[in-house]
């Protein structure tokens, strides 16, 4: 319950945040975009309806053209075109009155004119030219621009430009001489194909950009909503993940106070076996010695006996002083035998329960294990198997390396030689290389199994769970090896070969 308020405090000022940013930079990229999106699709369309203006003009000039041009009576706002050569540029009909012939570029100056005039279309035609024989023709500098790309070989230009004061859509695109076009333009020197001059359409932009404005507008407005719905959502799912961290938070502490409770019950059993493996050891010398010091007090006796004699034979006296000094020598003899084991249980219940560093002998370190452990492998007809030089000295916990052995060796009875119902051999090396410990520790057991193996130091995973593994052990050596030592642990095995674990590690120096 103690990490509540920061896990609050990160999720809310350091989560939340965050989100929120990545939110609005999501959602802004997003509106920029779709607004990029909205005045680009506009501008396609207004060009769209500009090119289709081009062409019914081209369509109309070329089919002017293909006739050879149309008459049209004359008037105030159609007079004989002063540009055009032709002999039959104007007729007579008998009733005096006059026809005047409209050639492509006239009769489409014409349309032009009236378009203009048009208030429902805001639109202007202008045909040019860089060499053009009417001077109305002349290209403005957007005009020429563009005429002199279209030489270039570019088929269109579109652009948004200021004329008058007003923003006007300005397109433009080439023409190209055909071969009706020679009849009027050959003598100016131009050829089939050739760009002789262009038409630009204008149309006022005004109308476009109301629409463009409306349709961002609600754009804004979606995203905005969108905005605001996601803010709510994000804040809501921080809230929900902050009470399931906590939840979680909770469940996870529980589980490190039971997985602390059960590797110090693992330890508590392993300083058991020790103590019950220790205390059968002490009792064969204890029992020897007392049984020793017993028969001293009888022949003690016997030697009181032959002295309240008046007659006793020397021999007899020297019979029962030599059965006495046997007795002190056998009953000495087991007493420093178990004051050797209780030197040995005591340095290794110090080491175990204490984490003091000091400099050990670590072939003397392996023995004192075994001897822990004797009674487990005499019974079991497990032998061991030691490879480490008495000049090994180490500097550490030795209590570490004491826990290291011990769980590997119970492991091995347990789960390699079937709790001793098999016999087998354990064979420990160990060495100095390059600054680091190296321990090779193997068995010829039963082996593991892939699955097993790649499981072995997970906590809880046993596979005698229903003959009362914990599944702590290995779980236990991993954690001294990698945490507390700084090391690395490594299983190889196939199943009805053996185990190895292959244990290297740091060696400290002494200070």
């Amino acid at each position: 319950m103690k990490k509540q308020p920061a896990i609050d405090q990160r999720l809310r000022r350091r989560l939340l945040p965050f989100l929120l940013f990545v939110i609005t930079l999501l959602l802004g990229a997003l509106l920029w975009n779709r607004i990029e999106g909205v005045r680009k699709q506009n501008f396609e369309v207004a060009t769209e309806g500009a090119r289709n203006i081009f062409h019914i003009i081209v369509l109309t000039r070329q089919w002017n053209a293909e006739h050879g041009g149309v008459y049209a009576f004359e008037s105030d706002k159609t007079t004989a075109n002063s540009y055009l050569d032709h002999p039959e540029r104007e007729l007579e009909l008998k009733d005096k009155r006059k026809l005047v012939l409209l050639n492509p570029a006239y009769m489409a100056r014409q349309i032009a004119e009236l378009a203009e005039k048009d208030p429902r279309l805001h639109l202007r035609l202008h045909i040019t030219s860089l060499r053009p024989i009417r001077p109305e023709n002349t290209p403005d500098a957007w005009e020429a621009l563009a005429l002199g790309q279209f030489e270039q070989g570019l088929q269109e230009i579109a652009s948004v430009e200021q004329m008058e004061g007003r923003r006007y859509l300005r397109y433009m695109a080439p023409l190209q001489v055909t071969e009706a076009c020679m009849k009027c333009h050959a003598k100016q020197g131009y050829r089939l194909g050739d760009i002789r001059g262009g038409i630009s359409v204008s149309l006022q932009f005004a109308g476009i950009e109301a629409t463009i404005r409306k349709e961002i507008l609600a754009t804004v407005i979606n995203h905005a909503v969108s905005y605001g719905l996601l803010l709510i959502i994000t804040w809501g799912l921080v809230e929900l993940l902050a009470r399931r961290w906590r939840a979680l938070d909770d469940s996870i502490e529980t589980l490190q106070e039971t997985r602390n409770e059960l590797v110090e019950n693992e330890k508590m059993a392993s300083l058991g076996r020790l103590v019950a493996g220790f205390a059968h050891e002490i009792n064969t010398p204890v029992g020897v010695a007392v049984g020793a010091i017993s028969h001293g007090d009888d022949t003690i006796l016997k030697l009181q006996a032959l002295l309240s004699k008046d007659e006793v034979t020397e021999q007899e006296l020297a019979e029962e002083l030599d059965y006495l000094q046997q007795s002190h020598a056998l009953a000495l003899s087991n007493l420093r035998r178990a004051a050797e084991l209780v030197q040995r249980f005591k340095r290794t219940s110090i080491d175990r329960g204490s984490a003091q560093k000091r400099e050990y002998q670590l072939a003397e370190l392996i023995r004192d294990v075994l001897m822990t452990l004797q009674n487990v492998l005499k019974h079991a007809s497990v032998e061991v198997e030691v490879h480490c030089t008495e000049r090994l000295k180490l500097y550490g916990t030795p209590g570490l390396l004491e826990q290291v052995l011990t769980n590997l060796i119970t492991n091995s009875v347990s789960h390699g030689f079937d709790d001793g119902a098999r016999p087998g051999r354990i064979v420990i090396k160990a060495w100095q290389a390059d600054g680091r410990l190296m321990i090779d520790y193997r068995d010829n057991g039963v082996g593991m199994s892939e699955e097993v193996r790649q499981r072995a130091f997970e906590p809880f995973f046993t596979t005698r769970r229903g003959t009362g593994g914990s599944g702590l052990g290995l779980y236990v050596t991993y954690n001294i090896v990698s945490q507390q030592l700084g090391g690395s642990i490594q299983i190889i095995s196939v199943p009805k070969t053996g185990v190895c674990f292959y244990i290297e590690c740091p060696i400290e120096r002494t200070p």
